[in-house]
């Protein structure tokens, strides 16, 4: 019927519609990139698959965060509340990253500050290994895992299982990371995951050091 009609328009009608058509959809495009930049960058459209794993990743964000806040109430070691703390802080800047691509928005990565961040971490593992080397000789010389010297004092045991307990979960998140980040097409959200889980990767080694330099971990 559709093919009826045009056969029946004059050309210079036919080709009245066929320029209203180009521009209307002109003007949807403008429309699209203006609201994208309203709502913050490049609007994501992501597959079934994609938006679960995102979801999934969230929860545990959420999860990270409501425990380094409980615990960094529990402990009685400040040293171990401000990584708790610190921790927590990094989680809850995850936690809106995914909540920014579920609603499909593409966060803008600090790489300056990361950078910065990368350097003053450089100097303070470098300041702490010398610190430690005494400790670490002691260490070496033990063969427990994981279990402390029966002659140490220097650390709580309910501090002991807080460290025990994140630092497993680290180890999960970061692994549910590494298996979400083969699964998105787009480069740019992998790298974006790739990025929150070497901080991941980077909250596990704080605790691990921390329990290391307490005699809660030690190297064989």
């Amino acid at each position: 019927m559709l093919l009826f009609i045009l056969k029946k328009m004059p050309p210079f009608i036919i080709l009245i519609l066929h320029f209203f058509a180009t521009f209307l959809g002109i003007c949807m495009d403008i429309l699209n990139k203006f609201e994208n930049n309203n709502t913050g960058g490049v609007y994501m459209n992501f597959t079934q698959k994609e938006r679960t794993l995102l979801e999934d990743q969230k929860n545990h964000e959420e999860i990270c965060i409501e425990k380094y806040s409980n615990y960094a109430n529990l402990t009685q070691c400040p040293e171990l509340k401000n990584i708790f703390e610190s921790n927590g802080q990094t989680e809850q800047e995850h936690y809106n990253t995914l909540d920014q691509l579920l609603k499909g928005q593409m966060p803008q990565m600090q790489q300056s500050g990361s950078q910065q961040g990368g350097q003053q971490s450089m100097q303070m593992k470098s300041q702490q290994m010398q610190s430690q080397q005494s400790v670490n000789q002691q260490q070496m010389s033990q063969k427990s895992s994981f279990m402390p010297n029966g002659q140490s004092s220097n650390y709580n045991t309910s501090d002991k299982d807080l460290c025990t307990d994140m630092l497993m979960t680290e180890k999960y998140v970061s692994g549910a990371y590494n298996t979400a980040i083969f699964e998105f097409r787009d480069p740019q959200v992998r790298n974006i995951l790739n990025h929150i889980q070497k901080e991941e990767q980077q909250h596990g080694e704080k605790i691990y050091k921390y329990m290391e330099s307490k005699g809660m971990y030690q190297v064989q």
